[in-house]
């Protein structure tokens, strides 16, 4: 692949750097805001995060249909993420610049956030989806995975370094305008890296064409094109809504439950942050890692080999708690397993559009990546219901000395579930047989598909545009070796 080619995909890529800078960031910092600023309860607080997230399933899809509605009407991917960015970036600004305008009221703060929520949606479901259309070679959407995740990583740990500590600072010298001038400066770091991302990822191949007729014999979807509402009983998709209920629920609660971990299991709470450091270092390692096996080995064994990697990385972690040495290494092995079990489950998304359109004689484009990204962000807050569930029902008391059931609890959700989650992964991608080599055959029968309509459409254009000339010119008379007359076509036709 050419270099220009390579710097168009790392130009595409880089979109994840302010797409996760704003996204976690308010995730990381709002809850705190809320509680520390504004003076709400806990629990009011956490309310209003929660309504946050349901937002987020409503918006993902509501902005699907929308993308799919402007592209019918000729507006491609990139022309939706510049139309999109500038509203994203307001709402954004405005949760931090709320308190120096002296916004105190619930109502008006849940409405800045559904509105960032809302806004957001706009530009992260056509940015998700524009990397379908970004390369068709699935050793190509590898990297492009890889890359994503990359400017994700580097995003959080601005986020960890930077944006954390300013909002902290901010939150305790109740400097109003500094907190709003940091929000300012996020969002037009998210209206840059954005902006750059559309223009850098080059035109919008086939933005307008989204009515994709049938290539199988089946008759099914003829002249269709994108939808909302997926084939959810094909496998293929069925296997990917169990890919993103493992990365959205499972996986990641080592991480939700690292504080409970190290307070109250192996007792060393001010580790806390060195490992989450290290699992950083580790995913940056793993980007390089992994990316650069996608052009020989298939994404679903080498995610198979990720989910291995992680159970058995966390596995390690859990006996080695005595030792703080070795559970930095294991944070390590776990940031580069972390790396493969999130980036790559969205080059095989990409593939998968190609195999559900070869099979449905559709091509679910925006559908199937709003679809997958609903359940990543459902999965993620039916997880943080249940660890307090759990925590709830086992007695948890925040500060004090736990029980053995609940310091048992805590592994088993630190530790177990994610597991659990890896070896389901595992087993499941045994059958998700979607590889190179076949993906490259898929192509072909696709282009193949595809010529044989156009052709065929050319030859009944020009059969019918040929009749309707003998229809127009009049005949001669009977007369040996004249054509027939007017009342000739008629019987004819």
């Amino acid at each position: 692949m050419s270099f220009k080619t390579e710097a168009r995909l790392v130009g595409y890529a880089s979109g994840n750097y302010g797409k996760h800078l704003v996204f976690t960031g308010a995730d990381v910092t709002y809850l705190y805001l809320l509680t520390d600023l504004f003076g709400l309860p806990g629990s009011v607080a956490g309310l209003l995060m929660l309504v946050a997230l349901a937002g987020d399933l409503v918006f993902d899809l509501l902005a699907a249909l929308l993308v799919i509605r402007m592209r019918r009407a000729g507006k491609g991917y990139r022309w939706l993420i510049l139309a999109g960015v500038i509203p994203g970036a307001v709402g954004f600004a405005l949760l931090y610049g709320l308190p120096a305008l002296g916004v105190e009221r619930i109502w008006m703060v849940a409405a800045a956030l559904l509105l960032f929520r809302g806004a957001y949606a706009l530009v992260d479901v056509p940015h998700n989806a524009l990397m379908a259309r970004m390369t068709v070679d699935s050793r190509a959407r590898g990297r492009v995975s890889g890359y994503r995740l990359f400017f994700s990583t580097a995003s959080s740990l601005t986020v960890a370094s930077l944006l954390t500590p300013v909002v902290q600072h901010a939150v305790a010298a109740r400097t109003l305008e500094v907190l709003a001038l940091t929000g300012v400066g996020a969002a037009l770091l998210f209206v840059v890296t954005l902006a750059f991302s559309a223009l850098a990822s080059g035109r919008d191949e086939e933005a307008e064409t989204v009515r994709t007729a049938p290539v199988q014999g089946s008759g099914e979807g003829g002249g269709e094109g994108d939808g909302i509402v997926v084939p959810v009983r094909d496998g293929l998709v069925l296997g990917m809504a169990l890919l993103a209920l493992i990365t959205g629920f499972a996986v990641p609660t080592f991480q939700r439950m690292l504080l409970y971990l190290g307070a109250y299991v192996f007792d060393r709470p001010e580790m806390v942050g060195s490992l989450l450091i290290a699992v950083t270092i580790g995913q940056f390692v793993g980007v390089l890692f992994w990316t650069s096996l996608t052009g020989r080995h298939d994404k679903s064994r080498l995610l198979s080999a990720g989910h291995v990697l992680c159970a058995v990385s966390l596995a390690l972690f859990g006996l080695c708690m005595a030792s703080p040495v070795l559970l930095l290494a294991c944070a390590v092995l776990i940031g580069m397993a972390f790396t493969c079990v999130f980036m790559l489950p969205w080059g095989l998304l990409a593939d998968t559009v190609d195999f559900v359109a070869w099979r449905h004689g559709r091509r679910y484009e925006t559908g199937l990546f709003a679809f997958y990204l609903v359940i990543v962000k459902a999965s993620g807050a039916a997880a943080n219901v249940a660890i307090g569930s759990c925590l709830g029902a086992l007695g948890y008391v925040a500060g004090a000395e736990q029980t053995a059931a609940v310091r048992i609890g805590i592994v088993v959700l630190g530790l177990g579930v994610p597991i659990a989650g890896n070896l389901a992964a595992i087993v499941m991608l045994r059958r998700f047989d979607i590889g190179h080599t076949r993906h490259a055959r898929l192509l072909t029968a696709l282009a193949g598909g595809r010529k044989r309509l156009q052709q065929a459409g050319r030859q009944q254009a020009v059969g019918s545009e040929q009749s309707v000339r003998r229809r127009l010119v009049p005949g001669r008379s009977r007369s040996p070796g004249c054509g027939p007359g007017w009342r000739g076509l008629a019987a004819k036709a």
